[in-house]
């Protein structure tokens, strides 16, 4: 597994409507940058959030905790503990 992030970290986990053939269903938001991966292994509380997305130009509905440690497989499945 890769570490990608370690620290006080907060992060948002939506669902990735435009996965198409990818495989990549999920999208991971932590501080603004977006990983894409195929599952979500989350060892932490979360709870049910909204904000608002610049990108897209509307509210969106995630899961949302805070971690303190995101890792990716070469599968591209994401652990959050």
């Amino acid at each position: 597994m890769k570490s990608i992030a370690s620290g006080d970290l907060l992060f948002k986990i939506r669902f990735n409507t435009t996965h198409g053939d990818s495989g990549l269903y999920w999208r991971i938001i932590i501080s603004e940058h977006e990983y894409l991966v195929r599952a979500v292994h989350c060892a932490v509380p979360t709870s049910s959030e909204s904000s608002f997305d610049d990108r897209a130009g509307a509210v969106k509905f995630h899961m949302a905790g805070k971690c303190t440690e995101f890792f990716l497989d070469d599968l591209k499945n994401a652990y959050l503990k």
